[in-house]
């Protein structure tokens, strides 16, 4: 039996999220499938039902008010540097135990270099190359740090057999100012990633497409400390914008409930099962800026109102490649409230940004992500490595 070894960057869900979607076509062909992550990251793939291997998080810092803080995280670089360590030596035991026929990282750098030392086929699925965005403007020796560590994270992701880039190619290329400049060989672009999330329409989803307001689905996201904000935002829009908008808010934590509940202005998930069913039926998404969100709404030729995590540049180069696209609107987690939300999404209705976005999708329709992924895994555990394009 082929078997395949998936590991997963442990900060933020959708890393876990495009994986799990993998593995599950993986699994229903037949193949083997162990996955490793840390924190809630492992609850969620533990949630669905497969071995997760379990490794110490190693994650950059962000501040109780949710932004990302770059200095915190430069001062915790001997806590990180060991985690990240002792992640690589656990996924050395876990890989040699497992022994795969082929290893696949989402954004999971330990276990490429635990699987290349073992001589592995290995394949990376990122769309972060760079730590820091063009528009960083913290101190000079900072940002000279920052952009050393990205050179020398490249090279090491360059030891994979191939990087997958999960995205459009040039010019639609969402993450580009984050991958951009990084002069990383080896990749290649497969369209945007699907996440799991699909299923029947429950009473409030079905109540939801009834209803003759605009639906706004907005989704939170990202990792736990950021959260909280974002969530209090979102309950005040729905609440104030209800003689105007019907909300369904996602609170984007795996471990609370996942059955609907009522809220002024809408319903609330702690954790949505059925989000694919909500991006088909809202007619404006509010959302971070993760990068699979994004894509989501794009997919589903959704316009979007996007937030940035704050001071989070990877977050911010996504939002601002959308809206230069013509399918988003940007605000601020500062500038975000009943008012500023009405009149965005407003202009979102009527500025054209829905047809576009319904032109993107169909371009990004013709890419099949998960098959491209399947195909490159099943070819390389045959013995055929399919080199990049």
């Amino acid at each position: 039996m082929t078997r395949v070894y998936i590991g997963c960057f442990g900060s933020g869900l959708g890393h876990a999220s495009r994986m799990l979607d993998v593995a599950g076509e993986l699994k229903a062909r037949g193949i083997a499938v162990e996955l490793s992550s840390s924190g809630e990251v492992a609850t969620l793939i533990e949630h669905r039902g497969y071995r997760c291997n379990r490794l110490p998080l190693a994650d950059v810092r962000y501040r109780e008010t949710g932004e990302f803080s770059l200095r915190d995280t430069l001062s915790a670089s001997h806590s990180i540097l060991g985690h990240t360590l002792q992640q690589f030596v656990k996924e050395l035991s876990n890989i040699r135990r497992f022994a795969p026929d082929v290893v696949v990282s989402d954004s999971a750098l330990p276990t490429v270099l635990a699987a290349k030392s073992l001589g592995l086929p290995t394949f990376t699925v990122l769309n972060q190359l760079n730590l820091t965005g063009p528009n960083y403007t913290g101190r000079a020796t900072t940002r000279l740090l920052s952009v050393g560590i990205s050179s020398m994270m490249g090279k090491l992701w360059e030891l994979s057999d191939e990087v997958l880039l999960p995205d459009l190619p040039p010019p639609y290329t969402i993450s580009e100012k984050n991958l951009w400049g990084s002069h990383v060989g080896k990749t290649r672009y497969v369209g945007f990633l699907p996440m799991p999330g699909k299923g029947e329409p429950d009473a409030a989803a079905i109540e939801f497409s009834s209803d003759r307001r605009p639906k706004v689905f907005w989704r939170v996201s990202g990792p736990p400390r950021t959260r909280t904000s974002f969530l209090k935002k979102a309950f005040e829009c729905a609440r104030m914008l209800a003689d105007e908008y019907v909300f369904v808010v996602t609170e984007g934590s795996p471990t609370a409930g996942h059955a609907a509940s009522r809220i002024p202005g809408g319903w609330s998930y702690g954790w949505c099962d059925i989000v694919d069913v909500y991006f088909r039926s809202c007619d404006l998404v509010v959302s971070r800026a993760g990068h699979g969100t994004i894509g989501q709404a794009i997919t589903h030729s959704k316009p979007s109102l996007l937030v940035p995590i704050p001071k989070q540049p990877e977050q911010e180069g996504n939002a601002q490649k959308a809206v230069q696209l013509g399918v988003s609107l940007m605000l601020s987690q500062d500038e975000v409230g009943p008012a500023t939300v009405r009149r965005a999404l407003g202009e979102l209705r009527g500025s054209g940004c829905a047809s576009r976005a319904q032109g993107l999708g169909v371009f990004a329709s013709g890419y099949d992500a998960r098959a491209e992924v399947i195909r490159t895994v099943e070819a390389a555990a045959s013995g055929v490595l399919s080199g990049p394009h």
